[in-house]
């Protein structure tokens, strides 16, 4: 074996390490806003569904490496300094949140609105009628497509590197530069090649899992 893998292998470990935490800081916090979000959005407040509404349609539109940037650079100038870890965090949980609410008000909009006004009719206020008839019906509409939002999120996690985080992908280029000035060679292709392999292995699975879902849901 040669004696730069060695090295190389136990840096860019490092990198996936946080490339995992802020994947699963990004995937829960974007569920947990998003579910919350969507069910709001189906209120008959116009208010709150526009505020929601404009929320939604920031996040959703802007470019996730422009937000991780607004995120990094104008934060410290308002007073709020953040690391790189939690920049990208709050960035990626942005877009994911948006992305999940509009999932959640789709698959909530989607149950036969006489299970609401049956619940209603059996005295049930608003919140427990979300929470005991409608959420249990659209979880099963929006489980195929938020898995399928995940797998994409946690592919996402790699424009983090772009303000610096040292994740999987950092670690793998600065690997490359370090290798560059000190022997000449880059090693690139089987460095990235590494990279490439891991991101397969972690996203096959959720792939699979919401083509599997998407059958047996349907």
């Amino acid at each position: 074996m040669p004696r730069w893998v060695e090295p190389v292998a136990s840096y860019v470990a490092q990198g996936l390490w946080t490339t995992l935490l802020l994947a699963l800081v990004s995937v829960v916090a974007s569920v947990l806003v998003g579910t919350v979000l969507g069910t709001l959005m189906t209120l008959p407040s116009v208010v709150v569904r526009g505020g929601i509404r404009v929320y939604v349609e920031v996040w959703r539109g802007l470019p996730i490496i422009i937000t991780l940037f607004f995120i990094f650079f104008v934060l410290p100038v308002l007073g709020l300094d953040v690391n790189t870890f939690v920049a990208a965090a709050i960035g990626l949980t942005l877009w994911g949140s948006a992305n999940v609410a509009e999932v959640v008000r789709g698959a909530v909009q989607s149950v036969p609105r006489g299970q609401s006004e049956a619940a209603a009719a059996l005295g049930f206020p608003w919140p427990r009628r979300m929470r005991h008839v409608i959420l249990p019906q659209a979880t099963r509409r929006a489980l195929p497509p938020l898995v399928g939002l995940v797998v994409n999120l946690v592919q996402q996690t790699s424009l983090a590197a772009v303000i610096g985080l040292l994740d999987i992908l950092e670690a793998s280029q600065r690997s490359i530069e370090r290798l560059t000035l000190s022997g000449g060679e880059t090693h690139a292709v089987p460095i990235l090649g590494a990279v490439l392999v891991v991101f397969f292995v972690l996203c096959l699975p959720l792939t699979m899992l919401s083509r599997r879902l998407e059958r047996v849901l349907r």
